[in-house]
């Protein structure tokens, strides 16, 4: 019985749980209808039995080739020291619009992009864990004093009924900052399919005093009824945490 790949070959696995288009899939199209006019017949492929053998060996080396594609996505935050931040806590509730408490919100994002990134083999801090207040300065005290290689701050945005979308911003004068929250936003607004408000910067206080590349993303605004809908669902934490891995991973 031949085999085919038909099902699983156009995707790669990135981490457990989450799949990409394999960039191979266009070489595997044409090996696909190689071996489909090969094996026609039991007496063509007796014909070609030799060609045969050479395109099954070009699969094994182009499977091959996408699992290590995928080995080095998910290992580039591996041995990384990440600084994850669920913003507000505690008393400072953030946000609060549409059933939703901004505080509660991005401590659930959090926690599943925690999970995703040790996954992948990073080491992991948490600014908060629980619902306690934490001051800002605190915030990237802690990410410095663990020589954290990226920070990355959550949170919700809140403005009129009619904002929407995702942001992502930087501290002004840096660039690796910037960087950082290019493929931050890239990864939020394609995986959570909301309008692309820009990276943009600004002098927020655990950018400024964060002493690595840090970003703080916007997952979109609570203040909107279809985005905080979206928000409620319980499957949102997880896709907002799954961009949020794939761009560090990107980043890194």
């Amino acid at each position: 019985m031949f085999f085919s790949l038909d099902t699983y070959f156009p995707f790669i696995l990135i981490r457990k749980g989450c799949f990409r288009q394999n960039p191979l899939l266009p070489l595997w199209q044409s090996l696909r209808l190689l071996i489909s006019q090969a094996i026609k017949t039991k007496e063509a492929l007796m014909r070609k039995k030799h060609a045969f053998s050479f395109l099954m060996a070009a699969i094994l080396a182009v499977v091959s080739t996408s699992y290590f594609l995928a080995s080095e996505a998910a290992a580039s935050v591996s041995g990384k020291v990440i600084a994850i931040d669920a913003g507000h806590g505690g008393s400072d509730p953030g946000a609060v619009a549409n059933g939703i408490s901004e505080k509660d919100l991005v401590l659930k994002v959090a926690a599943h992009t925690k999970d995703r990134l040790e996954e992948a083999g990073a080491t992991v801090i948490m600014t908060r864990t629980g619902d306690v207040y934490v001051g800002l300065e605190a915030r990237a005290e802690l990410a410095n004093a663990r020589n954290a290689d990226t920070f990355v701050s959550i949170h919700a945005n809140a403005a009129t009924p009619s904002a929407h979308g995702t942001e992502t911003f930087h501290f002004p004068s840096s660039s690796q900052g910037q960087a950082l929250a290019s493929a931050l936003q890239t990864e939020l607004v394609n995986t959570l399919n909301t309008r692309n408000r820009g990276v943009k910067s600004a002098n927020f206080s655990v950018l400024r005093n964060t002493a690595m590349p840090a970003a703080l993303v916007e997952l979109g605004f609570i203040t909107n009824a279809e985005e905080a809908e979206r928000m409620k669902a319980a499957s949102f934490p997880n896709e907002a945490a799954t961009a949020i891995v794939r761009g560090l991973q990107q980043y890194h």
